[in-house]
């Protein structure tokens, strides 16, 4: 952080002078024109008004990589906001079965043209429309319902809806990723749009990533607890612990929607308890196949709902 004195300049100006590297970094110079826009923490400073939205086109070449490695290509573009994605190769319509689906998961892109060397997909979404608070809402929702189904997994199978649902919460994490990208190099539309500081940006991040790893985590513990055998007993108790467990996480994202702190200390008060109860079902339990991992993940699940609560205190 630098700091500038103000100087007063005639009768009714005031001049404060530009630390140089900034000035050489967006290359400007004398007589250019800068731009200011008042947010609620102040004034935010740019070299250039905000220009129409550039239209970026990115070229990913698939031939000698796994689908792995070409899902790590088109997701980033896709992120970093590139309008058109091509994906070029001679190996192409040989993957191309595998590759569609990638595309598919991904809110707005949509194959355009596809031929045995070439798939052209192209993005159809107005960043400008999209608010992320929205869009965290309709995640939660999403991981919400998950938690409830994965309570019933012993009275009623519904481990293939949860993981389709699973899906949907990665297609709004990227899209969330996207919006807060966005938001970071337009901080101006964003501060006077939705009233977003980058730091609030920076929370929404931090936020997704926790609640996409809380469904992950749902999804599999909702496909142990189908191929577990435990007693009638055992299973009451382990959903009772479930139950908490949902509990801590309604109240933890009531506490985020509120910027409630007491409401996320007093959570956070209830992770040890919770934690330890686990570690006692699977003590008593060890001997049962699949008992590990299904603690694990309920436990995994507690401590990422934690992590949610310290984002607000």
């Amino acid at each position: 952080m630098e700091y500038r004195k103000l100087i007063s300049f005639g009768k009714s100006s005031y001049v404060v002078t530009l630390p140089k590297t900034w000035v050489q970094q967006n290359k400007l110079k004398r007589g250019d024109l800068v731009y200011f826009d008042e947010n609620v923490d102040g004034l935010l400073l740019q070299p250039r008004p905000e220009s129409p939205e550039e239209e970026k086109e990115i070229v990913i070449t698939v031939d000698g990589k796994t689908k792995s490695q070409i899902q790590r290509e088109i997701i980033p573009a896709y992120i970093n906001n590139f309008k058109t994605v091509t994906l070029i190769g001679k190996e192409l319509k040989n993957k191309a079965e595998e590759i569609e689906p990638i595309i598919q998961n991904l809110m707005a892109l949509e194959i355009m043209e596809q031929t045995s060397e070439k798939i052209i997909a192209r993005d159809f979404l107005n960043m400008k429309d999209l608010s992320i608070p929205n869009l965290l809402r309709k995640m939660d929702v999403i991981v919400r319902s998950m938690i409830t189904d994965c309570i019933l997994i012993f009275q009623e199978d519904s481990c293939e809806n949860i993981s389709l649902r699973d899906k949907d919460v990665n297609r709004l994490s990227y899209l969330i990723y996207r919006a807060v990208n966005y938001g970071l190099k337009n901080q101006g539309f964003m501060s006077k749009q939705f009233k977003l500081t980058a730091n609030d940006l920076l929370k929404y991040y931090i936020l997704v990533m926790h609640i996409e790893v809380i469904g992950d985590e749902t999804r599999r513990l909702a496909r142990y607890m189908r191929q577990i055998k435990l007693p009638k007993a055992k299973q009451q108790q382990f959903v009772s612990l479930v139950t908490r467990t949902q509990e801590c996480y309604n109240e933890t994202m009531k506490a985020v929607y509120t910027n409630n702190v007491q409401i996320a200390h007093n959570i956070s008060e209830k992770k040890n308890a919770l934690i330890k109860d686990c570690e006692e079902f699977y003590l008593e339990n060890r001997n049962i196949t699949w008992i590990a991992y299904m603690v694990d993940r309920l436990k995994r699940m507690v401590s990422t709902i934690h992590k949610v609560g310290r984002l607000v205190y």
